[in-house]
């Protein structure tokens, strides 16, 4: 059966707009719209018939039936030109037909995209791009329909739709579609009488690094151990484990200024909560949720954190970034290189001599060479329980006094230096306490650069 007897039998029993019937056939005559294609294939088709009926001349043949066909049923105005022309008859009803396939959504895009600017005007984005959820008797309808017409090359409802409205979208707001990572992905559901629209928002990330220049605040919030969040008289009611956090300082300004419902902090690596981050500082990302500013400044977003948290927390080269650069930093956490500086104690005193002897040994025994850390027992509940080999790059040590030094270690990330100095009762060797031969502790440890 050719196109032109498909699109006779289908207007025999259904009216369909040129919009769905070009979508029918959106396999043949490409790189046009899908209007184009209907309206061309009722231009065409009404052509032959025209053509046909003037070479015979038959008032009564099957070309003025298919003639009466498209005016009656398919409102095809050339048609209906060609028959007030000839003096042929037909049946003028002007009532309007709405379509089989798409109740008219496809002549209503003006509608679904005043709506999706009326919706959108709070936010500020680039790109975006429409998507499409249907409702089930739209599909179900649609594919009837293709079964019975043996219909096999139709562009699906969903690419239709979301492309059309994309482009006329594209042109009112003067913004691009983006395939890949929209800004904003606007939903619609529809059905055959009704629409809703959903914001899927495109998070913000804002890498930087941060210095936390006091000990006794963990990286990130944690809630009660006792009340897990809800609060009770251990946590004085806050839900929390620890009074603030590195977390819990930076993000106020970030949440204020991009209005974003929530906010994701993903550090590369972290420090213990005793433990302070100097130099250059750790990187982070800052996963800012359903932002409705993207125009962020971030200059004078680092003044003002900085500003506010003096003295505990200082961010700096913050610049905007990428889910990509996330997955980076967690995935590289493993093969960074990380300079502490470690204030030890000795539980037994040792000469200066003595020092500089164990110091010899402890660069011949691990500088460039690996060392075996089980899971220390601090840790052992929120870790999987296993051997960790890492490797150590570099390590210098001065004497303070008989049971004070200090030592600067290159280590791979993800070494534990507490366990590194006290053995963690032999499950870190070489340890510093086993080649001392006497147990020492680490009292202060500082992290003084990360490489990544």
């Amino acid at each position: 059966m050719t196109i032109n007897e498909k699109v006779l039998e289908i207007y025999k029993d259904y009216y369909i707009c040129p919009h769905c019937l070009g979508r029918m056939f959106s396999l043949y005559a490409t790189n046009t719209t899908n209007l184009e294609r209907g309206n061309s294939i009722l231009l065409t088709l009404t052509m032959q018939l025209h053509e046909n009926y003037l070479s015979f001349n038959e008032k009564n043949s099957d070309n003025v039936k298919h003639l009466r066909l498209l005016a009656e049923k398919a409102q095809y105005i050339p048609a209906i030109k060609v028959l007030e022309k000839e003096g042929l008859t037909f049946n003028n009803d002007k009532s309007k037909l709405s379509c089989f396939l798409c109740n008219d959504i496809f002549s209503d895009l003006e509608t679904y995209s005043l709506e999706a600017i009326n919706t959108l005007k709070n936010y500020e984005y680039e790109s975006f791009l429409v998507g499409t959820n249907l409702n089930g008797k739209i599909i179900n309808k649609e594919d009837e329909f293709k079964v019975k017409f043996h219909i096999l090359g139709a562009e699906s409802f969903k690419n239709h739709f979301n492309r059309e409205l994309g482009k006329l979208l594209s042109t009112k707001i003067s913004k691009s579609t983006e395939f890949a990572n929209p800004d904003i992905t606007i939903i619609f559901s529809l059905s055959f009488d009704s629409f809703s629209i959903n914001l899927v928002i495109r998070s913000l990330f804002i890498y930087g690094r941060y210095n936390k220049l006091i000990r006794g605040i963990p990286q990130t919030h944690w809630d009660c151990r006792r009340c897990k969040g809800a609060g009770c008289e251990i946590c004085s009611h806050t839900g929390k484990q620890y009074q603030t956090s590195v977390e819990e300082l930076i993000i106020p300004e970030f949440i204020k200024a991009s209005k974003s419902i929530g906010v994701k902090f993903h550090g590369a690596g972290r420090e213990d909560i005793d433990v302070r981050m100097l130099g250059k500082g750790r990187p982070f990302i800052l996963e800012l949720q359903d932002p409705l500013l993207r125009k962020l400044n971030l200059e004078s977003l680092e003044k003002r954190v900085n500003k506010i948290t003096r003295k505990k927390v200082k961010i700096n080269d913050l610049e905007f970034s990428n889910k990509n650069q996330v997955i980076s930093i967690k995935n590289n956490a493993e093969n960074t290189k990380k300079l502490y500086k470690a204030l030890v104690q000795s539980e037994n005193k040792i000469t200066k001599s003595q020092f500089n002897l164990f110091l010899i040994l402890l660069k011949d025994q691990l500088v460039g060479k690996k060392l075996s850390q089980r899971t220390p027992e601090r840790v052992s509940h929120r870790r999987a329980d296993k051997v960790r080999q890492k490797f150590i790059y570099e390590l210098n040590g001065s004497y303070l006094k008989s049971d004070l030094f200090e030592f600067t270690i290159k280590t791979q990330g993800g070494t534990y230096i507490k366990e590194l100095i006290n053995g963690d009762k032999g499950r870190t060797t070489n340890s510093f306490t086993e080649l001392f031969g006497t147990p020492l502790i680490c009292k202060e440890l500082d992290v003084l650069h990360i490489d990544i």
